[in-house]
């Protein structure tokens, strides 16, 4: 990594952004398919699952499933268990409707049928607060609702299969939200999450309910809370939540958003398996049966990166990205004991850097890194879920989760003497339980409480130069640990046919600076009529700051360790409209203020700003504030008659207070982001038994800020100065980015097989660093590159 100033607005020049997506970004060349001898045959399907209570777990008796888009209609009944099963469901996009007396009807749009793998679903029904007589079965129900139903508005629920069809979404969740109205990303090859202009150190990812640090390859290397990969493998995720403002009181340690994803679980009939070659990585998946009788299961998928299997044939200086994950479930029902599951986690990265062996080619600063980067990444959780009662539910979970970041860098002179600049050695580990239960008191009034407890442990050790060729000086050695505790309560009423409150309470005490928090949550909505609603919410946050601050030394001293938490209070308004049936129009104004915020004393810095400032050792104070505010508008075509669109604007200011006491933009104020998606479905051949897909995505964002620089004294210095008193007055030119995908689907009896053409940045647009100086030329560079990543990939499902 390189030195950096305070405010600095180029890229983070660390081992890191440029040397690990530059080698993704490479073409892969190959033919793409032929297109296969089909016979006559129909080509079907299972749709099986389980119907249950929202709330409870409890199963439906006898609940009625359809399917709505065959001719003639193909359904069941639930047995005593609501467990149902709908054979010969033909392949294809299927709409699926599940009613029960007395509960409101649910609609899932968009599935997808193949003959590679049995559907396999959980429904959900949430229980009417009308009188039995009044009940009406809903025709649909949007795709986007949020599986929490705790979640007030600024929430929707996204699946697997659309981060796969979106373009952009590169089968990463975390690229599929930039999609979504209010957030961004900051540089394509980087995945970090910007939240209505927030820092992506803000966000919670959770992992079957639990807390677990960032899932992504090359965490926290140029930004703090992205990455370059998710660790997350499409293979093994089920449909999952995604938050960007104003969270149930579930959710703690969140300051712009959460990520709650889902693993699904196995099948507990069938043994099935998959394959897929891509350019990201070769992926191996299998799942079945454990014990049939039981219903037991397992899911397990296994990565390893394609470079990091193809660089004995590339050139021995070639900086190749290595990394692997695995990830698993294993579904254990137990009777009257209810339902256990094991599921895990894990990753691990390393990447080698050299400089080129030609020093002729030498220009800047970061040609000259030398260095290498190794990464952990765990999680492992044992979950048990239990109904006490009719109307009550018991979910707890056992968990332990940890990173480790390693990594040491310098430069070489250009005689190729090396002269060292950076170390760290970070370990940061998390044991906790957590306990949550739903009860449900009647069909008005539902309650979710629970607790977490948490240890965490860590091991930081820091060091950096001050000046190149200085010797390192350590900047954080700190090992112990800390308590974290969370408490929390919601109820939801229905007061009447159309008006809903959720009111809860989160309360945290962090041992590590003995600070106890209560934040209240409040949501209310309205429904004007069938297809109209008004919304409001009021929330207040908190969230750590990375480690390594608290421990920063200063003079020999640690002043940051009894810093306090910064806090979040969110307000949102909400308008939804259903234009039709497939149709949907959702307006949220929004202003997010923000207090307690660490800065340094008479100094422009501010924590709100944060990328990756791993070696900070600078006091800090919370005199600090900020204030977010801003519209969100999203116009969506669900998918029917085989095409959808997607369009999404964000205009927002999002402006911070230092420690001078001056109010300023932040790093992350675009002040617009505008997105447009669309795709269209052929089916083809006999039955429909091959699908062509086609999709795009144009987005448009304002440049980030950046703080101007003295030219002359850059010159001087031979190295970038920034005038700190101009900190983010400028910024960075206003961007476009176009994303493709193109997929081929090959339904063939026992077996699936999917083609996928992605493409990241199709037309080549430039990307803006800022400026760097020129040590050939001894002048003032602007920093441009242009990232273009695609994928060419396989999948056979079996």
């Amino acid at each position: 990594m390189q030195k950096k100033s305070s405010g600095a607005s180029g890229r983070n020049p660390s081992l890191l952004r440029s040397e690990i997506v530059d080698r993704c970004s490479i073409f892969l060349f190959t033919l793409l398919f032929l297109i296969p001898s089909v016979s006559a045959q129909v080509l079907t399907q299972s749709i099986r699952g389980r119907v249950v209570d929202a709330v409870t777990r409890q199963p439906l008796p006898f609940a009625n499933v359809a399917v709505l888009t065959t001719d003639p209609m193909l359904g069941a009944t639930a047995d005593g268990q609501g467990n149902f099963r709908i054979a010969q469901v033909p392949v294809g996009r299927h709409n699926l409707r599940v009613s029960f007396v007395g509960y409101e009807a649910r609609v899932i749009p968009e599935l997808l049928v193949g003959t590679g793998k049995e559907v396999i679903l959980e429904v959900s029904l949430n229980e009417s607060a009308m009188p039995i007589e009044e009940v009406v079965i809903t025709a649909y129900q949007s795709k986007d609702k949020p599986l929490n139903t705790m979640a007030t508005l600024s929430a929707r629920t996204f699946s697997v299969e659309e981060a796969r069809r979106y373009a952009g979404g590169f089968d990463d969740p975390a690229r599929l939200a930039s999609a979504f109205a209010g957030v961004s990303t900051g540089y394509l090859d980087d995945n970090g999450i910007i939240v209505r202009g927030n820092a992506p150190k803000g966000l919670l990812w959770r992992l079957e309910g639990v807390e677990i640090p960032n899932p992504n390859h090359y965490a926290g290397l140029s930004t703090f809370g992205g990455g370059g990969v998710s660790a997350l493998s499409s293979l093994v995720l089920a449909n999952s939540d995604f938050y960007t403002g104003a969270f149930p009181a579930e959710y703690g340690n969140a300051m712009s958003g959460v990520f709650d994803i889902r693993l699904r679980s196995g099948n507990d009939e069938h043994y099935e398996h998959a394959v897929q070659l891509g350019a990201l990585g070769v992926d191996l998946a299998s799942e079945g049966p454990i014990s049939r009788k039981q219903g037991s299961s397992y899911l397990l998928n296994y990565r390893y990166s394609t470079f990091g299997l193809i660089k004995f044939v590339l050139p021995e200086d070639a900086n190749v990205p290595e990394y692997q994950d695995l990830s698993f479930k294993v579904n254990l029902p137990a009777g009257r004991a209810g339902v256990f599951s094991l599921w895990g986690l894990g990753g691990l990265d390393r990447l080698k850097i050299e400089p080129d062996e030609d020093t002729s080619k030498w220009n800047y600063d970061w040609d000259r890194d030398i260095g290498k980067v190794d990464q952990k990444l765990g999680a492992l959780g044992l979950n048990h879920r239990l109904s006490l009662d009719r109307n009550t539910f018991l979910n707890s979970s056992l968990y332990a989760s940890g990173d480790q970041t390693l990594f040491d860098g310098g430069y070489l002179n250009l005689d190729k003497v090396r002269s060292e600049n950076e170390y760290a050695d970070s370990r940061n580990t998390r044991y906790g339980f957590q306990g949550i239960v739903d009860h449900k008191f009647n069909a008005r009034h539902k309650n979710r409480t629970g607790v977490v407890a948490s240890l965490i442990t860590y091991d930081t050790y820091l060091r950096k130069a001050p000046e190149e060729g200085e010797p390192l000086v350590t900047v954080a050695d700190e090992k112990g640990q800390a308590t974290y505790l969370q408490a929390f309560s919601q109820s939801q009423l229905n007061l009447g046919t159309s008006l809903k409150l959720n009111l809860g309470i989160h309360t945290a005490y962090l041992g590590l600076n003995q600070e106890f928090v209560v934040e209240p949550r409040l949501g209310l909505t309205y429904a004007l009529s069938n297809t109209r609603s008004l919304g409001l919410a009021y929330s207040q946050h908190s969230r750590m700051e990375p480690l390594g601050l608290y421990f920063a030394q200063v003079d020999g001293q640690r002043p940051n360790t009894e810093l306090a938490l910064a806090k979040a209070h969110h307000f949102v308004l909400s308008y939804d409209v259903s234009l039709s049936e497939y149709l949907r129009l959702k307006v949220e104004p929004y202003l997010q203020l923000i207090t307690d915020v660490p800065v340094i004393a008479d100094s422009t810095y501010s924590t709100l700003n944060m990328e990756a400032e791993w070696f900070f050792n600078q006091a800090l104070v919370n005199d600090g504030s900020g204030y977010n505010y801003g519209l969100d508008i999203t116009l969506e075509r669900f998918l029917n008659k085989g095409y959808y669109f997607l369009l999404t604007a964000s205009l927002f200011d999002s402006r911070y207070t230092g420690g001078d006491g001056v109010g300023r933009n932040t790093r992350y104020n675009t002040r617009y982001v505008v997105n447009a998606l669309a795709g269209k479905e052929w089916q083809l051949g006999q039955g429909g038994r091959r699908v062509l897909g086609v999709n795009g995505r144009l987005n448009f964002l304002g440049g980030q800020r950046m703080t101007p620089f003295d030219e002359a004294a850059s010159i001087a210095a031979q190295d970038m100065v920034y005038l700190s008193d101009q900190t983010f007055e400028d910024s960075k030119p206003d961007v476009y980015h176009l994303n493709l995908t193109l997929s081929y689907r090959i339904n063939k009896p026992g077996h699936s097989s999917i083609w996928a053409i992605q493409v990241i940045n199709a037309l080549g647009t430039e990307e803006f660093y800022g400026y760097s100086y020129n040590f050939r030329t001894k002048a003032i560079d602007e920093d441009k590159n242009t990232v273009v990543v695609p994928s060419i990939s396989y999948k056979i499902e079996f």
